[in-house]
């Protein structure tokens, strides 16, 4: 029981950072890619997540800094909802995200989509401004480590998800 409900704490708090609504992106044909990067990803929530909902800062920070195409990068997301453990799925809608690239160039990617898989998620967008404007987006992570109390146990009412943080990996791809 315990492990169906961290993997539950898992998926809440991954998808918490997050503001999108499923949806199935649409076919593109498939181009050079432009940036292939590997990195991490922190989210914040204050207060922490509860099984009853509240508003709560989401602030999420990204660090693409391995690099196989493209210049490393960084990012940073901050959003408030009407958040909890048990909501946290059923309240995602699209977000924007803008990357400042090592060469300070910067790319405001939409975020368009999000497919949930219980402890990783992949969100897939456009690249709407800046650099590789047009550009399919890619972003895959994976949560490894989420701090509270007994997060385990968030969704039941005996415990806090206070963070969590993992690996991201981010594609941008051209047409």
């Amino acid at each position: 029981m315990l492990s169906k409900l961290g993997g539950l704490a898992v998926a809440m708090a991954l998808a918490c950072g997050f503001l999108m609504v499923p949806a199935i992106a649409p076919a593109h044909a498939q181009g050079p890619v432009d940036v292939e990067c590997e990195g991490t990803y922190t989210n914040e929530f204050r207060p922490a997540l509860t099984n009853q909902p509240q508003n709560v800062t989401i602030s999420t920070q990204y660090s693409y800094a391995t690099c196989v195409t493209g210049l490393p990068g960084t990012s940073s997301v901050t959003s408030v909802l009407l958040e909890s453990c048990l909501n946290a799925l059923h309240a995602l809608t699209p977000f924007t995200e803008t990357i400042t690239w090592s060469d300070r160039s910067t790319s405001t990617v939409f975020w368009s989509s999000v497919q949930d898989t219980g402890g990783s998620a992949t969100f897939t967008g456009t690249v709407t401004a800046g650099r590789y404007t047009g550009d399919n987006a890619v972003k895959a992570l994976e949560a490894l480590d989420i701090s509270g109390t007994n997060p385990e146990l968030c969704p039941i009412g005996e415990g806090t998800v206070s963070a969590a943080s993992g690996s991201v990996t981010l594609t941008l791809t051209s047409l």
